[in-house]
Formats: C-alpha cells, structure tokens, sequence
C-alpha cells in the first residue's frame, strides 16, 4: 500500500546491509514451492481470501492460478508479520491480517483491487519502490510511519519497510511482496541510548572539572617550588617536582582524552569551519611540540611551509588532531629518529601527512589503532604511557569536518598519518 504518510528514506538492496533492526529479515524473493498441502492458516484474511470472489478481479478464479501463485499467496497469509502481495501487472492487493491493521480505513474494499484503484491519490509515493522490485531490485524504507489503530486509540508507529520482488515456478518476477516491520522499541531503544550517552558525557564533564581543578593545583605549587619561591631546591628535590609534573601532565591528558571522547560519541561537538591557512597552523603545532621533541631525542622536520595553501576546517579542532598525531609520533619513534611534516593538495582535499621511522605496524592492526582505549602492541602499551583515545578522536574530528585521518605502515620502516580535509577556496586543483 501506498505510504502517503510517510517520511521514511528508501534505499537499495545493496545500501541495506546492516541498517534494518537484528529482528528484521531484509526483502528477498519469494520463492515460490507449494507445500506438500494446499491448506491456508486459520485466520481472517485467510478465510476472506478463501471466499472472495477472484474471478471478477484482473488475476481470475483463484481454481486458475498457478501453484506458484497460490504457494506466494500462502507464504504471505501465513506470515507472522504484516505482509502484502501486489500481484500481476494490475498489483492486485493480497494481505494479510497484520497488514490489515496498516490499510488506513481502505479495508476491506481495498482486499483484491488493484493499487491504483484503492490509492488514486496516493499510489505513485510507492510506485518507485515498485519499479525497483519489478526490475529485481529489493528496497528498504527506514522510518516509515502508520496510523495504527490499536485498543481503540489511534497511534502514529514507526515501521521498516521492504519492497522485493515475487517470483514465478520459472524465476520470472510478476509481483511485488510488501513487508512491514514495527520498530517502536527499537526507536525507544535509540532514544534512551542516546539519552544514556548525553547524560555519560555530562557527568564526565563535570568530573573531569572537579579532577582538572585539584591537578592544576598540583602543577601550579610543583612549578613554583622548582622556582625556587619556597626556598632553595636540592637537585635530588628538583628531580622528585619534575616527576610530579609529569604525572600531572600525564593525568590531564587522560582527562582531556576521556571527555573529548564522550563529547563526540555523544555528537555534541560544534565545528567552527572557516578557511584556515595550513603552513601556519603546521608551523604553530611544531612549536607547541619542541619542548617534547627534544626530550625525546628526535628530529622533527617541518616541510609543509606553503603559506597559499588553506584548507575549510576547524582551526581548534585541526590542531588537536595535528598534534595527537604528533604526539603519537613522538611516542613511538625512538631516539635518533626522525618525524617528518608535509601537506600538498589533491582531488580529496589537502593531505597533511606525518611521517616517523618507529617501528611501524602490521598492516592487520592498522585500523584498530582508531579504535578507543586500544594500542595494538603490548610491548608498547607497557612501554609508554596512554589511554588509546587520542587517535581514535583524532579521526572522528576529521570525519566531523568532512576529512579523514588514515595510516600506512610497515613494520620496521615506519608510519605515516594523512590528514585529508576539505580544501579551501582556490587551494585545489579543479
């Protein structure tokens, strides 16, 4: 029938995999092969299938059709869950009693009349998703919502529906089989998850502010008695306040890491997207890095020095994504390596890669490293220090922004991180 009602979003069979709800099964062809038995399910639509007068219909005496038909006209009465039959070029309407409750008042005269005939004002919203299953396309429609009368109250419920084609003993298509799939407890399902993830971020909102106060403290008294305010400072006391503010250091990133984290699993992150000019925003992220560069013993190289080129982002969020990457590189890459810098446009966008001759990952692992709270090496993991989040939020920026943050590795060369986002105007190639 006809979802004039609906504001649903249909797509092709090949688009579906994953979309529908674990309880749903996606449209596919009814294959017709008659039962050992001719007999129909006790029900109403089947006793009014049984009693109507098909003869006056475009599909003739129902002693005349083919055992395929009847095999399909079964399959559907029979089904635990709304399904219709439009059957051959008039798409006769054949339904069962859960459809029947879907029919919007057109029940019964709508039971063995063409779709035209029943819905002339409507029909046409569906009649794509009808040329597609015709032509052996199977389509599904997300979100598609019925007045439903239910215990005497009317009820707007939301339903996925699938379009697939009805087939013949032969394999020919001459019909299409209409599905439909409540999915009210799946969108409550979504709605008390997503309050669930808000209500997550909030509270690791305020958390990490009340942990972020006392460790400011910690940092702030540590770097005044290194000055020396308190009192003269003994090497042996120096070295103790410079672990302490490394700690410190150190537990402010896990912080900062854990809530960025749950402020874009909760998708409340703005972007601010303007035309940033990258060589700059490079420039800058290099020297925010110097300090830890030289502790560590590298050599950070910095060729992307062109101050044309811009890219259409978000300056904050570029350079926390830059320097995550940077800090991972720093990490890994062991003394006397060296990191390199380098941006050049191209029909994606403005890549932005960093480079380092670390070790390098397997290419099995070389997704996982995005994914949270992982470090895909458990020497590493011992080794250095870290949540896992940073490049897992590094990549759902860029996402955010219209890029992508990617790896290519090898094991015992290195790895280099490409940051892709969108150019800015006249930055790129057309």
């Amino acid at each position: 029938m006809p979802t004039a009602m609906t504001n649903g979003t249909a797509r092709g069979a090949t688009a579906v995999q994953g979309s529908a709800p674990a309880s749903i099964t996606a449209a596919r062809p009814v294959v017709a092969t008659p039962p050992s038995a001719p007999t129909l399910p006790a029900n109403e639509m089947a006793a009014r299938w049984r009693d109507f007068p098909w003869e006056t219909t475009p599909l003739g005496a129902a002693a005349s059709w083919s055992p395929a038909l009847q095999a399909n006209v079964r399959f559907v009465l029979a089904a635990p869950y709304p399904m219709l039959l439009l059957q051959g070029d008039d798409l006769v309407q054949i339904y069962n009693d859960g459809y029947r409750l879907l029919m919007d008042g057109r029940h019964p005269h709508a039971f063995g009349s063409p779709v035209r005939s029943a819905w002339p004002s409507g029909w046409h919203l569906d009649a794509g998703s009808y040329e597609l299953a015709l032509a052996g396309t199977s389509v599904v429609t997300e979100q598609v919502h019925f007045t439903v009368t239910r215990d005497d109250e009317r009820e707007d419920v939301p339903f996925t529906v699938t379009y697939g084609p009805a087939l013949d003993a032969d394999g020919r298509i001459d019909g299409v089989v209409v599905s439909a799939f409540d999915t009210t407890r799946l969108a409550a399902a979504e709605r008390q998850a997503q309050a669930a993830t808000r209500a997550k971020a909030d509270f690791l909102a305020v958390m990490s502010h009340e942990l972020r106060t006392p460790l400011n403290a910690i940092g702030g008294y540590a770097e005044l008695l290194a000055l020396g305010v308190r009192g003269p400072v003994t090497p042996e006391q120096r070295g103790d306040l410079e672990r302490i503010q490394g700690s410190q250091r150190h537990l402010l990133e896990v912080i900062n890491g854990v809530l960025h984290y749950a402020k874009i699993e909760a998708g409340v992150v703005d972007f601010a997207i303007e035309d940033i000019p990258i060589g700059e925003l490079v420039a800058r992220c290099e020297a925010l890095v110097a300090k830890d560069v030289r502790r560590r013993g590298v050599t950070l190289e910095n060729r992307a020095r062109d101050t044309t080129l811009r890219i259409r982002a978000d300056e904050e969020k570029t350079q926390q994504v830059l320097l995550n990457v940077l800090g991972n590189a720093i990490k890994f890459t062991e003394p006397g390596g060296t990191i390199t810098m380098s941006c050049e446009p191209g029909e994606a966008g403005v890549h932005v890669r960093v480079s380092d001759t670390s070790h390098g990952i397997a290419a099995s692992d070389v997704e996982c490293i995005f994914h949270p709270f992982v470090q895909v090496d458990s020497r590493s993991t011992r080794a250095h220090e870290g949540t896992g989040l940073g490049l897992a939020v590094g990549r759902q920026l860029a996402r955010g922004m219209g890029g992508d943050l990617s790896l290519e590795s090898e094991v015992g060369v290195g790895s280099t991180f490409t940051l892709t986002l969108p150019c800015g105007r006249g930055a790129c190639p057309d």
